[in-house]
């Protein structure tokens, strides 16, 4: 059963995908706008997960009042990262010299090599990650440094979800560090999402990623008090329906 079947099937509660386009490797998350799914919930989807051929299980960033489901069906903690909010009432200003252009399709493989080249393997993102990223929210915007035909420097994603927006992905070439980029996308994101109507701004990083997380403070953003957690559950054997493994 191919992962984009098994999502017809979901009832909604969960976004189910293949984790860079591996059919053994499944990322699942609850959905949004929907009531966070229970124990026994989660332990139906892994059962249906193990027998469409998945074995192992990644989680999307969960806020801590979605673990404990997880967590009571045999889920472990995979990493940590912070969470930022910035409320976008003093939007910083870019490197006058940075020039942002809409993204266009010949310009994503310049875009994952970039990605590729920022982040380490398990976050890097291949098409696929790249696309759900893009259309995780109703509304996107894609931007990526330079003029056509010139080099790529860096990219980001934003998204609006009625007032909420989110800095889905941000990625600077690492031999464009310090040039003013990051900051330059980070404006022009923040810039858009208070012309939008959106309220307030989220991002997370890694919490090892300290140039990312200096960037953000730099740029206005405040960590809440608690992070968001990645979760990993082995289905190499068949999980029990009927709690815990």
């Amino acid at each position: 059963m191919a992962l984009d079947d098994r999502r017809l099937r979901s009832h909604q509660r969960f976004h189910v995908s293949a984790w860079r386009g591996d059919r053994h490797v499944a990322v699942l998350s609850p959905a949004p706008d929907h009531p966070s799914p229970g124990a026994g919930a989660i332990g139906t989807e892994l059962a249906r997960l193990h027998a469409a051929g998945i074995r192992r299980v990644l989680t999307g960033a969960l806020h801590e009042a979605e673990l404990g489901p997880f967590l009571a069906n045999g889920f472990q903690e995979h990493e940590r990262l912070h969470l930022l909010r910035h409320d976008l009432v003093r939007i910083p200003e870019g490197a006058g010299d940075v020039r942002l252009r809409r993204a266009w399709r010949r310009d994503l493989a310049p875009v994952l090599e970039i990605d590729a080249r920022a982040f380490d393997e398990f976050w890097a993102l291949d098409r696929r990650g790249l696309d759900d990223a893009i259309r995780a929210t109703p509304v996107a915007r894609f931007r990526v440094t330079g003029a056509l035909g010139q080099p790529i420097g860096g990219y980001a994603v934003t998204g609006r979800a009625a007032d909420r927006g989110y800095l889905q992905r941000l990625a600077v070439d690492p031999e464009h560090h310090r040039e003013g980029i990051g900051r330059a996308l980070v404006a022009d994101a923040l810039g858009w999402l208070r012309r939008r109507g959106a309220r307030v701004a989220m991002v997370n990083t890694q919490e090892r990623n300290g140039g990312a997380l200096a960037l953000y403070r730099a740029c206005g953003f405040v960590e809440e008090p608690t992070g968001l957690l990645v979760l990993a559950r082995d289905l190499t054997h068949a999980p029990d329906p009927g709690g815990p493994p």
